[in-house]
């Protein structure tokens, strides 16, 4: 990746930090944001929805990254890997859990996790 780790840790921690900032409290409580797929719903807690596809979106973006390219072999899976390790740790440093979280679970993944010859390589 071209940007510096702690570069996109601080994108996504002003990123998060604009949705959070937008969050209003009632909105978390009673499950109403998971009734958001009921047709007439579609209004119910924009500002948690907003937050889940951030969430979302940088799950794809990690899992994307890694795996987007079927030229990549597994040395430049392994440098994408520990790229967002590096992000992950600065998210870390900037208490950005949400991202941290997510980049996480996009490591975890199955689809990333059992790549075995890429996380041989990964230092």
């Amino acid at each position: 990746m071209d940007f510096p780790p702690k570069l996109v840790a601080e994108q996504l921690t002003y990123i998060d930090a604009e949705l959070f900032k937008k969050v209003l409290p009632h909105q978390c409580l009673g499950s109403i944001w998971s009734k958001r797929n009921k047709p007439g719903n579609e209004h119910l807690a924009p500002t948690v929805c907003a937050t889940v596809t951030q969430f979302n979106s940088v799950v794809n973006c990690v899992i994307t990254t890694c795996l987007g390219n079927p030229r990549m072999i597994a040395q430049d899976r392994a440098m994408m890997v520990e790229h967002w390790i590096k992000v992950a740790k600065a998210c870390q440093i900037m208490r950005n859990y949400s991202s941290l979280h997510a980049i996480l679970s996009a490591l975890q993944s199955a689809s990333i996790y059992r790549l075995k010859k890429t996380w041989e390589k990964v230092s």
